[in-house]
């Protein structure tokens, strides 16, 4: 990141440094190979810093058919890298340096793989500065297909199988069930990072004028035209339900494919909950004021607890772009439907999965409040939600 002078100045690199971005990468891959590694975080801290630029905290935005030409051109440098470009174009400089870290730490098709879905991503940018553009509020259902786009997950979970010294044949990568798997959680990463960033963002936009805030919490807050502290309360209940598909998906398909497909599940399962662990730690959403500014108290995050999966309803969520996940068979799809083989419970996932359904809720004590740009943090609350339910949640340690 110094080496390209990718920091407007220092104060925006204190904002990023503060935000640990390696712990993101340690806690989601923390038994990779090093070189591999380290390729993934350069790509996080580049992506953090690329995001902002384009994004999320432009003042008044960008022009969608900026966004789009800047996109198109840096998509083909990254596919051909002897495209010519600006020599002062500092991000596409340092993107061609992380394709080259990753270039020599994994394989041709790895290297590509990535390179596809880094293509989705700016897709998926492209389609949310169109978005901001017309002022108003996507449906929940065109929401949910723009943020798998536009979150990189996907492009993250590019480094899994260099990280861990394996490549997946093309058939075993685009198997029904791994793409669902892929697919959940994706949506989990998005879905729990709109959660815990909601204050932080809505803060920032309004303290700093940077564009609306596009996130879960506000789309359903307009689609169903209810506050947002009942969105915050639906948001956390999507991942819930999304959170108990992905636990009982990966039990039934883990013990039926080869082993290095089943460490790519675990792997799956393994950047879910490395990502929320490190969402909840990180100063990048915990403060959301520049350095050397206190206008904001930091926010405080709601806590995971634990239930049994029987408390969490199994019924597929009601929205298009995600019903499908409860559909999908845990069989191979050109063997017959015999008895699966299913595990009895979490076995040899180590840190990627509780003995219990994950699930997103709020504290009863220091809930984080929506802050406006000229006075401290007041307004709608999140809600207690597992007390609402009459539940005992235990918080998982």
């Amino acid at each position: 990141m110094e080496r390209f002078d990718l920091f407007r100045d220092d104060r925006q690199k204190e904002y990023y440094r503060r935000a640990h971005i390696g712990r993101l990468v340690g806690r989601s891959i923390p038994d990779g190979l090093p070189g591999p590694l380290q390729a993934a975080t350069n790509y996080y801290s580049w992506l953090f810093v690329f995001d902002d630029a384009v994004s999320d905290e432009t003042e008044n935005g960008t022009p969608t058919a900026a966004v789009v030409t800047y996109l198109t051109r840096l998509a083909r440098v990254l596919t051909t890298p002897g495209t010519p470009m600006p020599h002062d174009d500092k991000l596409a400089m340092s993107s061609l340096d992380i394709r080259s870290d990753l270039a020599e730490n994994g394989t041709p098709a790895q290297t590509y793989r990535w390179i596809d879905q880094v293509h989705d991503y700016f897709t998926g940018l492209s389609w949310e500065a169109a978005i901001r553009e017309t002022d108003r509020p996507p449906s929940l259902n065109d929401y949910i297909m723009l943020w798998q786009k536009s979150s990189a997950t996907e492009s993250a979970f590019a480094f899994l199988e260099p990280a861990h010294g394996y490549l997946l044949t093309a058939e075993e990568l685009h198997d029904p069930r791994i793409h669902a798997l892929r697919d959940i959680a994706t949506a989990l990463v998005g879905w729990g990072n709109d959660i815990i960033s909601y204050n932080k963002e809505a803060f920032r936009a309004a303290r700093y004028d940077f564009p609306a805030v596009l996130n879960l919490i506000p789309v359903l807050a307009a689609e169903h035209r209810c506050s947002m502290q009942e969105a915050a309360d639906q948001a956390a209940d999507m991942h819930d339900r999304t959170m108990r598909r992905l636990i009982e998906l990966s039990f039934q398909v883990r013990p039926q494919v080869p082993p290095h497909t089943a460490r790519f599940i675990n792997g799956l399962c393994q950047w879910v909950r490395g990502s929320l662990d490190w969402h909840l730690a990180s100063d990048r959403y915990s403060n959301p004021n520049n350095p050397g500014e206190h206008t904001a108290d930091n926010v405080a995050m709601p806590a995971i607890r634990s239930s049994p999966a029987n408390a969490i309803n199994p019924a597929p969520l009601p929205i298009p772009a995600v019903s499908w996940w409860w559909d999908v068979s845990p069989f191979h799809p050109a063997t017959p439907h015999g008895r699966p083989r299913c595990l009895a419970g979490p076995t040899g996932l180590g840190t990627s999965a509780a003995n219990a359904e994950l699930l997103i809720r709020p504290t009863a004590s220091g809930r984080p409040h929506l802050q406006t740009a000229d006075r401290p943090w007041t307004g709608t609350t999140f809600p207690d939600v597992g007390r609402d339910r009459g539940k005992n949640f235990d918080t998982l340690t």
